[in-house]
């Protein structure tokens, strides 16, 4: 997968905890509205309610990225080898610089 696959997934992901905040306590706040709640008890139930979805949201995020981690394909490794034609090149450069 891309880098810029992987950049747009990032930024579309940091999206989703504020985005399930706001969603919900506009969604909360207008049914309070409606319910005829207390202006300080409709606030206080609010901001709760929009600190627990961002939690929320915070753990889906990290789940989703635990997930992504874990289904993207093993990278092989990349194994130094030394090969007796660079070994003896590298003896002649050292020679070089000491003499």
């Amino acid at each position: 997968m891309s880098s810029k696959k992987r950049g747009g997934r990032v930024i579309k992901r940091k999206l989703i905890p504020p985005f399930l905040m706001l969603s919900v306590g506009a969604v909360s706040s207008i049914v309070m509205h409606f319910n005829y709640y207390e202006t300080n008890k409709m606030l206080i139930i609010l901001l709760g309610v929009m600190i627990a979805f961002y939690i929320a949201g915070s753990l889906f995020m990290m789940m989703l990225n635990i997930f992504d981690k874990q289904n993207q394909p093993a990278e092989p490794e990349i194994e130094n080898v030394v090969t007796d034609e660079t070994l003896a090149d590298m003896q002649e450069r050292q020679v070089e610089t000491e003499g």
